[in-house]
């Protein structure tokens, strides 16, 4: 089988910074490092090579200090690099980089491409799919497994959702990228580093690719960025340092009572400030958000995206238009859409579209979106949202923005789609030159609406996609009740855990303590990593947004990929045994000392308040 692995050579998070004057990242003198996730994506091809024999080669765009990362490929077992390199590149957007990277693939014709889910510094999972869509290849994302077909041309590939997982056999060529649960990582010894380097590396530019270079950089891409902007969460809170763990306890006891604790306090309204209407606003052009249905529910993220689509859409004169895909009969779902912020439903259902499917979905919404022209399409950052709004964006070629965290009008009407990259530490205003603007938004992050039963919206028959990909099957389509994991979303308390609570024979104490406050449990990327809990209780950047009243966070450092998820929560506690851990300058209250002691204080604390009641 021709395997190629497309890696990407990214700073170090921890390494990058802004420059105070211009607002841009500096780069200079940053270590680079091969995208982590990538470089599970080859070992997994090197172990399918190991099975099934084949060849496989890494193909990475980059300037000539990209080869470095060539060279650690090769060390590792690849047999053949490609290196893309033109100045003309730089710059170059999401869109414009998987266009480049598919006249490539065009060259190579491999069998099977493999992709990390999402580079360290960007992390906008939208280069896979739109590669898969620049070479109309079937697409599985967000892969955890991936074991041999029934034929020799064929993979049963395990998909993770957001309820469970799926199983599909792939008869290739296709794409698939993977998750950083998909196989250990390791670095490549010094002997392997010689190996490597005799190892034979291709070098395309433009000309040899048949690119224009107008198509490219800066100026060709449909996506620009603005001034760059710290996103360090800062609230710089009460720390008091260890002590009797019964006093320690009394007063977090204290700090939540004063805060409201388990009286009926109403949160506050976060929605920013808009400023007056654009003077290049049309409001003939709707606003599109894609409603995402799950077991015959709405996703929680759809009423998030109705709120802020509403919000945006009083202040162009405009409307909003709700995207309704689903099984026959979802139309009756179009009241309660309508009654969360949507003016217009556009329902198409169909017994095709009862499951999710990338090709059926994406066909359906890029012909409403040709026929409709909106003046902005939101999906919801899931994992089928990012699964499907890159796919989409490359059919229609407009520019995308994933995992928005915000919105914001600028003076002279733009809209600045605000995205956090580099682990959380900065936020990025992304613009588009392209219309309708496109995002994905993360959950958890937005403010809903209440509903306003009272409204009925306009349903409209939408034309929907009966088409399928003959080459992908769904074999199995599992869900795994996690009633912790749906608890996340509406929880008033939470509970998030790092790996400073030693190890996972420590849960049942923290489990304990969730109880008491009838609240919910979360976790950090490097806990669910050690499978310590599940993936689906990941907090963080590349987990989850929560906004309860009271976020407790018990052995967790405070690294921006977490502080990311938890920055809407109202009121942030932290007990940690290290004095100058991040967690702390982000919290509103905090305790120095050992959660084992301060935690079974705490519990016998809360339930005497509880009695009291």
């Amino acid at each position: 089988m021709n395997i190629v692995v497309c890696v990407k050579q990214t700073p170090i998070p921890a390494e990058a910074h802004l420059d105070a004057v211009t607002k841009s990242m500096v780069r200079e003198g940053v270590a680079l490092t091969i995208s982590s996730i990538d470089r599970r994506a080859l070992l997994e091809a090197l172990r399918i090579r190991q099975i099934i024999g084949g060849f496989v080669t890494v193909l990475t765009m980059g300037p000539p200090d990209a080869r470095v990362a060539l060279e650690e490929c090769l060390a590792l077992g690849a047999d053949e690099g490609i290196h893309i390199s033109d100045p003309l590149l730089s710059g170059s957007d999401t869109l414009v980089t998987a266009l480049v990277l598919s006249r490539a693939l065009e060259q190579i014709h491999p069998d099977l491409i493999l992709c990390g889910k999402f580079s360290i510094d960007s992390e906008t999972s939208q280069v896979p799919s739109q590669i898969a869509e620049f070479l109309d290849l079937p697409q599985v994302t967000s892969v955890r497994k991936i074991d041999p077909g029934p034929s020799a041309h064929s993979l049963i590939i395990e998909r993770e959702t957001d309820e469970g997982f799926q199983r599909y056999r792939l008869n290739v060529p296709g794409l698939v990228s993977v998750t950083e649960l998909i196989i250990g990582s390791r670095r490549p010894s010094d002997e392997d580093m010689k190996i490597g380097k005799s190892k034979p590396i291709q070098t395309f530019n433009l000309q040899s690719l048949g690119v224009e270079p107008s198509m490219v950089g800066k100026l060709g891409s449909p996506t620009w960025v603005g001034e760059f902007r710290p996103a360090g969460l800062h609230r710089n809170g009460e720390v008091v340092d260890k002590g009797d763990p019964e006093k320690a306890a009394r007063k977090i006891a204290s700090f939540l009572m004063k805060k409201g604790l388990f009286s009926s306090v109403v949160k506050a309204d976060t929605a920013s400030l808009r400023p007056p209407v654009p003077s290049n606003s049309d409001p003939a052009k709707e606003i599109f958000i894609v409603v995402e249905l799950s077991e015959g529910i709405i996703r929680g993220v759809s009423f998030e995206l109705l709120g802020e689509a509403k919000r945006l859409a009083e202040i162009l004169h405009s409307k909003v238009a709700a995207i309704l895909i689903g099984d026959v009969g979802c139309e009756r779902f179009a009241e309660v859409v309508g009654a969360y912020g949507a003016d217009i439903v556009y329902v198409a259902s169909s017994r095709v579209l009862k499951q999710y499917r990338t090709d059926t979905y994406t066909s359906t919404i890029a012909s409403a979106i040709t026929k409709f022209k909106p003046f902005a399409v939101f999906f919801p950052a899931t994992t089928n949202g990012r699964d499907l709004a890159p796919r989409v964006a490359a059919r229609l070629r407009l520019g995308l923005t994933g995992d928005c965290v915000g919105f914001e009008f600028q003076d002279d009407g733009e809209l600045a789609q605000l995205k956090p990259a580099f682990g959380g530490d900065i936020v990025s205003p992304i613009f588009s030159r392209t219309t309708p603007i496109m995002a994905s938004v993360r959950p958890g992050i937005l403010e809903r609406l209440k509903p306003n039963w009272d409204i009925t919206p306009t349903v409209i028959p939408l034309e929907s996609s009966d088409s399928m990909d003959e080459n992908l099957h769904l074999v199995t389509d599992e869900v795994e009740p996690n009633l912790e994991s749906i608890a996340l979303d509406s929880a008033e308390t939470v509970i998030g855990v790092g790996l400073g609570i030693g190890g996972p024979e420590n849960l049942p104490l923290i489990r304990e303590l969730s109880d008491a406050f009838g609240g919910a449990i979360g976790a950090t990327l490097q806990v669910t990593a050690a499978r310590w809990l599940p993936g689906q209780l990941q907090i963080g950047l590349t987990g989850r947004s929560v906004a309860p009243t009271f976020h407790i966070a018990i052995g967790v450092s405070g690294q921006p990929n977490y502080l990311v998820g938890v920055k809407k929560s109202h009121n942030i506690i932290a007990i940690n045994n290290d004095p100058e851990a991040p967690i702390f300058s982000a919290s509103d209250f905090g305790v120095v000392g050992d959660w084992k002691e301060i935690v079974p204080c705490l519990i016998r604390v809360i339930q005497e308040i509880r009695n009291r009641q």
